[in-house]
């Protein structure tokens, strides 16, 4: 009788194991309808997926980046992949989710599709990124990418980049206070961006610092993303300029939309 107990209660923590995180996924969307806006974007995602079975997708970072790895192994299909991820976070996600094949230490010259999400998308469709510090791995992915999706909720569109975060930027330490000086000397305020569980500042993956840059609403996010990038210890921003992705937009009542440039360089929505 104990071992028929015992083998009950095993088999029930086993059940509620595999169940409790797919009952706290639905439960965060029905909390918080922008959790809702990007899975509804992440199936669309997935979908146009399935023809890519053995493609080489890079990865980006981020809480929405997680929601899409979330609905590939819903449907059992994260191991049809090879990856290139671009930060340590994701690669441990993937791992959890069942990826087998993961780049973690040197971008390929060519990837098939990339993956990633937005802190505000402009619009004029000119991103800006590096909420998670992942901005310089995140740039050279897409780059290196012949395809590129970019998955937001509605709320991540602004008229203007800086509308509601700091222009984070990549530093390489010893020119920390350089850098700092050479931005006020150019009517900007930086500010590294300190560890909330740790003391001192962010280090990336990269072993550089990542310095918070305040612009407010910037009018030309090109002449910005140059003149930051001018700078002697800078490494890369978190201006990514229209690079040919699709942008896919969650909305907040349930409805998926594509934005992208037309040929005549129109922002088109489908």
């Amino acid at each position: 009788m104990k071992v028929g107990y015992k083998r009950f209660l095993l088999s029930l923590d086993f059940v509620l194991g595999a169940f409790i995180p797919y009952v706290a996924i639905y439960v965060e969307m029905w909390m918080d309808p922008r959790v809702s806006a990007r899975r509804n974007a992440s199936i669309y995602v997935a979908d146009t997926l399935q023809e890519c079975v053995g493609c080489v997708v890079a990865m980006g970072s981020g809480s929405t980046v997680k929601v899409f790895i979330d609905e590939l192994s819903r449907r059992g299909v994260v191991d049809r992949y090879y990856y290139v991820s671009t930060s340590l976070d994701t690669t441990i996600y993937l791992r959890r989710a069942g990826a087998r094949h993961i780049e973690t230490g040197l971008c390929p010259e060519y990837v098939d599709i990339y993956i990633d999400s937005a802190d505000e998308i402009d619009r004029d469709l000119n991103l800006l990124k590096g909420g998670g510090g992942a901005l310089f791995r995140e740039k050279i992915a897409m780059l290196s990418s012949r395809r590129r999706i970019i998955i937001v909720d509605e709320t991540k569109l602004v008229d203007r980049l800086g509308s509601m975060r700091d222009v984070p930027i990549e530093v390489e330490v010893f020119a920390l206070n350089y850098v700092l000086r050479a931005l006020s000397m150019i009517g900007y305020r930086g500010f590294y961006r300190e560890a909330r569980e740790k003391l001192g500042p962010i280090i990336s993956d990269n072993g550089n610092i990542i310095v918070d840059v305040k612009t407010g609403p910037i009018e030309d996010p090109g002449e910005l993303d140059r003149k930051l990038r001018s700078i002697d210890g800078v490494v890369a921003t978190g201006i990514f300029t229209y690079m040919g992705y699709e942008v896919v937009v969650g909305g907040l009542d349930g409805g998926v939309s594509v934005l992208k440039k037309s040929s005549g360089n129109r922002v088109v929505s489908t």
